[in-house]
């Protein structure tokens, strides 16, 4: 029986090819104190993070909070955010060379699938110079859906012309083992700053690395077929 040669990569944005969780914090923390709530510490953000920003804003402020706080908190993270996060987030160890080498050996079919709105994961790929290897990128904005919902993955896929089980996603959390799952498509899983390796595997990842440079050798020599001399 050959060996499965994924068609098509595609990533998730905060915590796998972005290091997001410092401005994240950054601008969440300056949403809560300047309207009198406390701060929160980067590793609650790390845990918190990726299910997109109202449930992170919903999150630190507590369930019983009401509607018009949620609001006013998020605007001002969002403005926050939005003027500081390009410099203040940068690309993943080797998101560089692992997006160049799926580009290369998928003959382009990689995309970014995000929580994250697609219009700042575009300007984020546009400002570090990585929107070029990315063919596809989707957000709520864009699939009206967050994960996870299997719709935005769904999406990536029909935009590449893939089938399910000819993509891998790449996520570092189990809401993106979640989501994959409803799209049916297989999950390589991050281990890092939000989730450990033990995390992602009981969530269902296919399999797990620690570091994004791993990728490449996975994909190379775990049965995925991808050698050296493969096109």
């Amino acid at each position: 029986m050959e060996k499965l040669r994924p068609a098509a990569l595609i990533f998730d944005m905060d915590g796998t090819l972005a290091d997001s969780f410092a401005a994240i914090t950054a601008s969440l923390n300056h949403a809560l104190t300047s309207l009198g709530f406390p701060a929160k510490d980067l590793h609650w953000v790390k845990y918190h993070v990726g299910h997109g920003a109202v449930q992170l804003v919903r999150a630190a402020l507590g369930p019983d909070a009401p509607e018009e706080t949620l609001h006013e908190v998020g605007q001002v993270f969002g403005e926050h955010y939005r003027a500081t996060f390009l410099e203040a987030t940068p690309p993943m160890p080797g998101a560089r060379e692992v997006l160049a080498f799926v580009w290369e050996k998928t003959g382009g079919k990689v995309a970014v699938a995000s929580n994250k709105y697609a219009t700042l994961s575009q300007q984020w790929l546009e400002h570090w110079g990585l929107r070029s290897w990315v063919q596809v990128v989707v957000g709520p904005d864009t699939t009206g859906t967050r994960k996870p919902d299997g719709a935005f993955l769904q999406a990536a896929l029909q935009a590449l012309a893939v089938a399910p089980e000819d993509a891998l996603y790449v996520g570092d959390m189990e809401v993106d083992v979640e989501a994959g799952r409803a799209a049916e498509v297989p999950v390589v899983g991050l281990a890092g700053p939000s989730r450990t390796a033990n995390e992602l595997w009981a969530a269902g990842a296919l399999f797990v690395i620690e570091d994004l440079r791993q990728l490449p050798g996975l994909l190379r020599e775990e049965g995925w077929g991808w050698d050296e001399n493969q096109g």
